[in-house]
């Protein structure tokens, strides 16, 4: 038995860790290199200040995230610039705050207001799309995940993912033409700076590594024991992760199509003023 239960906590452990660090940081550094990478053909086909005037929405966006996480998880705000117009250092906008570092709580939270534009400029994305297309959201039926074989999680993972994309690509496509071109210009300028995390942002979520670790062993410890005396938590268990696990994925997909269109649009742009 104990046996079991101690199988139990490590693969929950490993599943945990997988899904609510891993994948947060995979789709954290994938953005920071390609959103720098956008903003560097930014700067170089138009100027500096072009930051400013096709991205500073975005940038105010990405300041209000790490400004969100840091009031949620208790931080103090110190100093907060959501456009900084003389940048010393480089930076377009800046969020400063304090925290009691003998708080495992406010230690943790580090990972988020690192990660806080991800969440903020997918959430503003989000509102977009629902105000101007209006999609409607099939149900996802979680019961058929009964077993966590690699060909169940890789299936539901896929179905998840394909078909709430699905019903964002055929709201799109109903929607009049006027609501695409504003949907498509705006997702774009906001796109080329909301998700340019920073080497900062970064350095920020791996500080809270340590107390998000602790948290991990502690539910996986309590949810080894749970799942070996209920098998009906232990399947409920398994959808919720793997349900958080597809939203991962989708969030992914989404930051490399709103960057896509960012990029296409800049194209655009440097193109029609080399035809003037």
């Amino acid at each position: 038995m104990f046996i079991n239960i101690g199988i139990n906590i490590f693969y929950l452990f490993i599943f945990l860790a997988v899904v609510l660090i891993g994948l947060p940081l995979l789709d954290g550094l994938i953005s920071y290199y390609l959103a720098r990478n956008l903003k560097g053909y930014m700067v170089n086909n138009f100027s500096f200040k072009s930051q400013y005037w096709l991205g500073g929405l975005g940038v105010i966006i990405h300041e209000l995230g790490h400004a969100a996480f840091a009031l949620i998880f208790g931080h103090k705000i110190t100093q907060i610039k959501l456009l900084n117009f003389h940048p010393e250092d480089g930076s377009l906008g800046s969020v400063e705050s304090s925290y009691n570092p003998r708080s495992w709580y406010q230690t943790l939270s580090n990972f988020f207001i690192g990660l806080g534009p991800l969440f903020s400029g997918l959430l503003v994305c989000w509102l977009l799309v629902k105000f101007l297309c209006h999609p409607i959201y099939t149900a996802i039926p979680v019961d058929e995940v009964n077993q966590l074989s690699p060909t169940n999680i890789i299936n539901f993972i896929v179905q998840i993912t394909t078909t709430w994309l699905g019903n964002i690509t055929t709201a799109f496509l109903n929607a009049g033409i006027v609501n695409q071109l504003i949907l498509i210009i705006l997702i774009g300028m906001i796109s080329s700076t909301v998700f340019s995390l920073s080497s900062q942002d970064l350095h920020s979520s791996y500080t809270g590594l340590p107390s998000f670790f602790m948290v991990i062993t502690a539910l996986s410890i309590i949810g080894g024991f749970l799942e070996s005396i209920s098998l009906t938590f232990q399947l409920t268990l398994n959808r919720i992760l793997l349900l958080i696990a597809a939203l991962w994925l989708i969030l992914l997909i989404l930051i490399f199509v709103c960057l896509l269109l960012s990029l296409v649009e800049m194209w655009l742009g440097s193109l029609l003023l080399r035809i003037r």
